[in-house]
């Protein structure tokens, strides 16, 4: 890899390869690697940051979806619309996270109230 490779950016200085964005100085073995002004625009347009409002109707949404589960005692099927208002209104990733975020929250209160009970399983 050389100044005249069509694979650097000078601009940019930074290259994207399979394991991840690189120098294009720190180049050395990683090869196939992508420019970063072609690897941008590779980007889906769905996958812009969310603006202000978009973030708050995910919330929102997200706070509904909630309120049914604790009302309804964690059985998500009285929760079908709400859930489905929740995915519709948020990245998806963001789903990911904050039902994770949930798992861990209802743990958390189990745990500080003394109700834990640690699996009796062994591996």
């Amino acid at each position: 890899v050389g100044p005249g490779d069509p694979l650097l950016s000078p601009s940019r200085g930074f290259l994207l390869c399979k394991t991840g964005w690189h120098s294009s100085r720190l180049l050395g073995d990683c090869s196939p690697c992508t420019p970063v002004s072609t690897a941008l625009s590779f980007i889906p347009v769905g996958m812009a940051a969310p603006s202000m409002k978009e973030r708050q109707v995910c919330w929102g949404a997200r706070d509904e979806y909630w309120k049914c589960l604790d009302e309804n005692l964690e059985d998500a099927s009285q929760c079908k619309k709400l859930r489905s208002s929740f995915e519709s209104s948020c990245p998806q990733q963001w789903i990911k996270y904050f039902d994770k975020r949930r798992d861990y929250l209802k743990f958390k209160e189990k745990f500080e109230a003394g109700q834990f009970e640690p699996s009796t399983a062994k591996s």
